[in-house]
Order: C-alpha cells, then structure tokens, then sequence
C-alpha cells in the first residue's frame, strides 16, 4: 500500500457518531484518510451537508473497491449487520459503532474475519471515548482479569445524577437527557440496562476470552425506580448507580450482572457522574484500574472511530488472546449469591426468587420491600417477570459477596408475606 496516498473512507449513517466523525476529520485536514461517499437511509430529512454528498443505496459503497475503509455507524441492528457482514465477506475493513449488533453476532462476525480476511474494529461500541477494549485487548492480553465493573451508559447515569444532584424526578430527568442527546426518543434500551449488558458482552470475550451471549447476563434498568428506593439509597448513604459486572469466581467461572446498584463515597465510580462512564478494571498483578470519559456524545464516541481508523491504517487487528487460549470455555455460575434489594407489588414473584439470608422485610403501601440474598439463575430466570411487574431489584453493594450458607426462604419471610 502506497503510504503517502490519501485513504478513501465510505461512511454508512449520518446521524451523531457518523457527523461526530466526520467533523473531526474536517478538523484535521492533514489526517490520511478521508470521507468520500455517505450512504443514508431516508432522503427527505435535513442535513448538514448537500444532498449531493449523499447515496441512499447500501450497494454503492459495499461495491466500491476505490474504498478502503467502511465505518458503519448506523443505529439499526439489523441492518448494520448486513452491511458488515457483507463486508467481512469481501476481505473488506470495517469499523463499527453497533455494540447491539456485535454483542449478539460476535461469533459470527469472527468466524467471517477468520474466512475472508476481512478486519472488525468496534471500540466505539463500548464507552464512547474510552479506549478499553483495547486496553483490555493489549494491556491485559496476558494478565488474567479478575473483574471488570463499570458504568456503561451515559444516558442512564446522566439521569440518575440529576435525580441525587439535582433532587428532579425521573420523568423530568430523562427528558433532559432526550433534550441534550444523551437519551435516544425512545430510550428503553438506555434506561432499560439492555445497552449496557451488550457492552458488557464484548468486554467479556477482551477480558475473560468468552463470546458470552445477552441472552445469558440478566439485567434491570433505571426505569421502575421509585421514591421508596431512592430514600433506602440516601439512608444508606449511597448514590445509585447502573453497573454492569462481570467477574470470575475461584472456580473459574463467570458472573455477569447488570443492576442498579448501592455506590457509597469510597468507591471509584461515586465520583463517575453526569453523561460519564466510568469502568474499573482489575487485574491479577495491576491491581484495580479506573477508565473515565465521556460515553456517549457525537465527538467522544466519533474519536473512538478515528482511533480504530489509525489502527486499521496501521494494519491493527484483534488478537483477541484470551478466546484462542482458553482450554475449556468458562461456565456461568449460576448458584453465585449476591445480596440485592427487592422491591415488588408481586408476592408470587419474591417466592418464586427463592430469597434467603433475609435481613430487611416490610411493606410501603402496595409494595414490598426486603434485603436478601439471590442467586444469578434466578435473576436469569426471572428477569423478565420482574420487568414486567415494575420490580426493582438492586445490588446493595459492587462488591458482591456469597452468602456462606445457602438455603430456602426463611420461616419470617414465608409468614410474613
């Protein structure tokens, strides 16, 4: 490849990473490469730029063998899958911002890299600006991890500093965030901690060399949170936050977890607020780290592309060392015990939970209210039930710890509900 020629970039979407992107480029014109066609899905709405810039067909650019980068930065799953994966199938490279759709393709995607040649770079799809799938990639690429704990969406914890900062309530906050470009139109994944548990499963297969799947890290958002659990937070003397955690266990098996969760003042991630990610990553030798940025934003997560642009330009691939390593793929533990708080109108759903270690049990109007121990199955098993009834489950800790003793409900609770 001649060095000194300016390298040809095709551009899928237009919205805030892909304009994000491109701003940063017009911003350093000495950058060898640049943008020459944008492809765009619906020709009647506004943009910045002529409409003459613009290609409404996929094809155009999939086609083009003049460009030598593609960067797919479109909010569709479904449809940044096809386009990438029509990539890799032609040895192209690519860089995307799709952590929904890399999170549930990851296998697929590898297997595509590894048959045509093509690359996949996506550090934009985890953090925004923060550069931690390659920290974890190259820094930790041969340190085992031990844990990996973070605050992985901007529009949910820009929410939940309003609401302990600013004393707001929920609806008024997510609607700031709507106003401001945190939050999308429809934020469920944001709120929900969907986007979360999919960042959480690419960092699993950098940090722990496992292609772990949604379908297995059970989660709960921000969005049924009530007063009530606000003020346990604040008697506590806690923030809440949303975490997503992935850990090992002695056994060597996998925890991960999505929950709002207790932070109190000593901990990394008090201090990560506003439309912040904060990530803390520890280390067997390095001990534990914490990576803070912004993580969501036109221009932190568009720098994020750029940098996966330099490295292509540089020949720059995915080693992925722990998943070619591991003799025998790790388990989740499932029988693993964390202390949560519980709050639900659903009597059947907190037997159904099979809660032990009870140390907290009352009512509040129609609801009920109790501190007790879970394990991962049943949060797996029965998140969407707890979803669907507005429960509330929350770490009361990011430092989960397993209950010594495992047993059934207790007597008291049995009586008391």
């Amino acid at each position: 490849m001649d060095t000194n020629r300016i390298l040809k970039i095709g551009l899928f979407g237009f919205g805030c990473v892909g304009q994000g992107l491109y701003d940063i480029l017009q911003r350093q014109p000495g950058f060898p490469a640049q943008i020459v066609n944008i492809c765009v899905k619906d020709p009647l709405k506004e943009r910045s730029l002529p409409a003459d810039c613009f290609t409404f067909d996929a094809q155009e650019l999939l086609n083009d063998d003049s460009l030598d980068i593609l960067v797919e930065a479109i909010s569709d799953a479904h449809d940044a899958y096809d386009i990438v994966t029509s990539a890799l199938r032609q040895g192209k490279r690519v860089v995307t911002a799709n952590k929904k759709m890399v999170a549930h393709h990851l296998e697929k995607l590898l297997q595509l890299q590894a048959e045509y040649g093509g690359v996949l770079l996506y550090e934009a799809a985890v953090a925004g600006g923060i550069p931690i799938v390659r920290t974890v990639e190259e820094y930790f690429g041969q340190e085992p991890v031990s844990r990996i704990s973070g605050i992985l969406n901007g529009s949910s914890n820009y929410i939940l500093s309003q609401i302990f900062k600013e004393q707001k309530p929920y609806s008024e906050a997510l609607q700031e965030a709507k106003d401001k470009g945190f939050a999308e139109l429809d934020p469920w994944l944001d709120v929900s901690g969907a986007d979360s548990r999919h960042k959480l499963c690419i960092l699993a297969a950098h940090a722990f060399g496992r292609v772990l799947a949604p379908e297995e890290v059970p989660f709960i958002g921000i969005n049924a949170l009530a007063k009530a659990d606000w003020e346990f937070a604040k008697r506590r003397g806690a923030v809440i936050k949303l975490v997503a955690s992935l850990h090992n266990t002695e056994e060597g098996n996998l925890v991960p977890l999505v929950l709002p969760t207790l932070v109190n003042p000593i901990d990394d991630l008090y201090t990560v607020e506003q439309e912040f990610n904060g990530i803390v990553v520890e280390g067997a030798y390095a001990g534990a780290q914490l990576f803070k940025g912004r993580g969501a934003g036109g221009h932190p997560t568009g720098a994020a592309v750029l940098s996966d642009i330099t490295g292509l330009l540089k020949s720059y691939q995915y080693q992925y060392k722990k998943l070619h390593e591991q003799l025998e793929e790790a388990g989740l533990d499932t029988d693993f015990e964390l202390e949560v708080y519980v709050r639900t109108e659903n009597v059947a759903l907190l037997g159904a939970l099979g809660l032990t270690q009870i140390k907290l049990l009352q009512r509040q109007g129609e609801s009920i209210i109790l501190v007790g121990n879970v394990t991962l199955g049943a949060l797996v098993k029965y998140q969407e039930k707890l979803r669907e009834t507005g429960s509330i489950v929350m770490a009361t800790s990011l430092h989960y710890i397993a209950a010594q003793e495992k047993k059934k409900a207790t007597p008291e609770l049995a009586v008391a509900l």
